[in-house]
C-alpha cells in the first residue's frame, strides 16, 4: 500500500498520515485507488489528482476501481484500508509542510517554525475503534468538548485531555496517538495525561496560543545570557545555611500514624487496585445513597468527586469516586 501527494501535478509518495485540507491525496492498495480531495483544495488540483488516478489505473491494465474521497465524508472502508499505517490526522495546509518535514537533529527538525497543534479524537461516526481520525480544530479553550477526548501536539510534548463524559475507546485510542507521535520524532517527548477539571497546565498551554514553543531548550536558550556576580553574590555564597535537629522519643502510634500519613499521600499516582485506606469504605448499597455516619439521603448534602487515590484502570487512567456528607463532614467511598 502506498500514500501519494499530488504536488503541482505530479506524485510525490509520503509515508506520514498528515491530510492537509488544501492537497490531494492518493492512497494505492493494488485493487482500489482512493483519491482524497480536501475541502479547501483547488480546481487544478483536483482535477491532476483524477488524471494522477487514472494514470496508475492504466498502468495496471485499468484493473483498479478508483474512488473519490471528500474531506469529512471518509468512509468506513476507507478508514479500515489507511488504519494499519497509522493515525489519520486531517489538518490545515500551512502546517502538513512541517509535519512531513524528516527527522534529523534537534528537538526535531522544522520546531523553530512548528506551530501547536489540537486535535479532535473523532468516532462519531465510526463504531469500530481502528476507524477513527484526529482532526485538527481552532487552538483554544473554547474548542474543548466534556464528550470527547483532545491531543495537543506542542513540538516536544504531547497533552491529552480526557473530557467527563468521553469514551473509554476515545481514551485508549488518543493515548495510542500520543504514542505514536512520541515515537515520530527524534529526541525525548513527555506525553501528559489531563483528566477535565484537573487541567490547569494543560489550559495553560492553550492559552499561550500556537507559536509557543513547549521545548526547555528553546526556552532556556534565552536565560542562558547571565549577569555577572555581584558583592551581594558573593556574600549570599559565604553564607552556610544554618541546621537544626531534634531528637525525641516517640511512641508506636506515633509511628503507626506517621506511616499512615506517608501512604496517603503517596497514593496519588497509585497503583492500580491499591486504595487510601484513611477514607472509610463500604458496601455499595441500592436506591438512594446513604451517609453511614448521620443517615441522611438528601442528595444535595452528599458531595461526589474523583478519588485519585483509586486507581481502577491505570491506562486509560481512570479514578474511582467518593463522597462527602455536609451534615456531618464524613468521607467514604463505595466497593
Amino acid at each position: 500500500m502506498k500514500l501519494y501527494l499530488v504536488d503541482q501535478g505530479n506524485l510525490k509518495e509520503i509515508n506520514k498520515l498528515i491530510f492537509s485540507s488544501g492537497d490531494v491525496y492518493l492512497l494505492d492498495d493494488e485493487k482500489t485507488i482512493y483519491v482524497w480531495i480536501g475541502n479547501k483544495c483547488s480546481v487544478d488540483e483536483k482535477t491532476a489528482g483524477a488524471a494522477q488516478a487514472r494514470t496508475l489505473d492504466q498502468q495496471r491494465g485499468g484493473a483498479a476501481k478508483i474512488i473519490t474521497v471528500d474531506q469529512g465524508q471518509e468512509s468506513r472502508e476507507f478508514m479500515k484500508v489507511i488504519n494499519p499505517l497509522g493515525a489519520m490526522k486531517i489538518v490545515e495546509k500551512n502546517y502538513a509542510k512541517t509535519l512531513l518535514i524528516d527527522v534529523t537533529t534537534g528537538d526535531f527538525a522544522g520546531f523553530t517554525e512548528w506551530k501547536n497543534i489540537l486535535y479532535r479524537v473523532s468516532s462519531e461516526e465510526f463504531e469500530d475503534i481502528n476507524a477513527m481520525k484526529m482532526i485538527q480544530i481552532p487552538f483554544k479553550k473554547e474548542s474543548l468538548d466534556s464528550e470527547d477526548c483532545f491531543v495537543a501536539d506542542l513540538g516536544t510534548k504531547v497533552y491529552i485531555w480526557q473530557g467527563k463524559t468521553s469514551s473509554v475507546k476515545e481514551r485508549v485510542k488518543a493515548g495510542q496517538w500520543a504514542r505514536a507521535i512520541d515515537a515520530d520524532r527524534a529526541g525525548l517527548q513527555q506525553e501528559t495525561i489531563f483528566e477535565e477539571g484537573d487541567d490547569v497546565e494543560f489550559m495553560a498551554a492553550l492559552g499561550r496560543g500556537v507559536d509557543y514553543k513547549e521545548s526547555d531548550a528553546v526556552q532556556l536558550k534565552a536565560e542562558s545570557i547571565l549577569e555577572g556576580e555581584d558583592e551581594d553574590d558573593r556574600i549570599a555564597k559565604a553564607i552556610q545555611p544554618e541546621l537544626k535537629s531534634e531528637v525525641r522519643d516517640v511512641s508506636p502510634e506515633e509511628v503507626k500514624a506517621d506511616i499512615l500519613e506517608v501512604k496517603a499521600s503517596g497514593a496519588a499516582p497509585g497503583i492500580p487496585g491499591r486504595t487510601d485506606s484513611t477514607i472509610l469504605t463500604i458496601d455499595k448499597v441500592e436506591g438512594r445513597r446513604k451517609c453511614p455516619e448521620c443517615g441522611t439521603d438528601d442528595p444535595h448534602m452528599i458531595h461526589e468527586s474523583v478519588d485519585k487515590s483509586n486507581i481502577i484502570l491505570d491506562y486509560p487512567r481512570i479514578y474511582g469516586k467518593k463522597y462527602l456528607c455536609g451534615q456531618c463532614g464524613i468521607q467514604w467511598r463505595e466497593k
